[in-house]
């Protein structure tokens, strides 16, 4: 009797994506593993990205068209997880990328290795390139210390290299949907926390920089960050706070790490725990200088 491979839901958030979601799609439709759905929630757009889907629906292609209001890529993320409840595995994918046939394969080949019963994140290693896919450069964040320190304040592994189990959907939506801003953030801290995530070296995608400045280095991302602390627009704040909610019951030395993010006002005392926390809250020297000022003036 020939048994059944596991199905893989992918997710695709979509937002006026019409200029590159025809080439994603394909990429998908072309992979050489076969028991694939694809699930695709619109998040407003305006431009003819419904279109272009339904097209392909209307072409026999296994794909499940949500549209929507716009919510925002992290809600419409969780929004997706939730509603693709029928499947082995789950691959968040970006509108604008492009797989490599054996992507979801080389996943389903670890992941099917594995203690089911775990909560577990498949990453794979991918090329950044410009627009148009040149001048590729490999993603190098192999080997590193992760914490959940770490994990909390700052998204390494990126939600569009990620494929993940059903013990590490169901983590995930513990949270409630509207609280969570960034998936990937959500699913990185739950997986060093509670479960294990594998790093697999092999390039499986190319993520596509949409501008020159967001190709050309790490900067921009830097630069974003920090323009949005100085507006009291924390990226760590609604995470950690989410965290703490889901967990209260569970008050370790990471859930009081957490906590130390979690506030209205201004505390001079969390500030200065913060600060002074005895171990890296980042990777880079650069950004753990910034972070710490950051936490001392109260923006963090």
């Amino acid at each position: 009797m020939e048994v059944k491979s596991p199905i893989v839901n992918v997710l695709i958030s979509t937002y006026n994506g019409e200029k590159y979601i025809k080439e994603q799609l394909d990429s998908i439709f072309n992979q050489s593993y076969d028991n694939i759905s694809i699930y695709v929630r619109d998040d407003g757009s305006t431009d003819s990205t419904l279109d272009i889907v339904n097209d392909y629906i209307s072409k026999g292609k296994s794909v499940r068209l949500i549209p929507g209001e716009n919510i925002g890529f992290g809600k419409s993320f969780m929004s997706l997880l939730k509603i693709a409840d029928d499947g082995d595995y789950w691959a968040f994918c970006d509108q604008d990328d492009v797989w490599y046939e054996d992507k979801i394969k080389w996943a389903v080949e670890y992941l099917e290795t594995q203690d089911y019963s775990r909560p577990l994140m498949y990453h794979s290693s991918y090329l950044l390139a410009d627009e148009n896919l040149e001048n590729g450069t490999k993603s190098n964040l192999w080997n590193q210390n992760y914490t959940f320190a770490k994990s909390l304040t700052e998204v390494i592994h990126m939600g569009f290299s990620c494929v993940i189990n059903s013990e590490m959907r169901d983590l995930m939506l513990r949270a409630e949907i509207e609280n969570i801003s960034s998936h990937d953030h959500w699913a990185e801290l739950l997986a060093v926390k509670y479960g294990r995530i594998y790093e697999d070296d092999r390039v499986a995608s190319i993520h596509r920089r949409l501008t020159e400045s967001q190709s050309s280095s790490s900067l921009y991302a830097r630069f974003r960050w920090l323009k949005g602390a100085m507006k009291g627009k924390s990226e760590i704040l609604p995470v950690a706070k989410e965290y703490c909610r889901v967990f209260a019951d569970n008050r370790d030395k990471d859930w009081y790490i957490a906590n130390l993010f979690v506030s209205d006002r201004y505390s001079i005392t969390k500030s200065l725990k913060k600060a002074l926390y005895p171990h890296r809250w980042r990777s880079s020297i650069s950004s753990e200088i910034v972070l710490r000022t950051l936490m001392l003036i109260g923006k963090v």
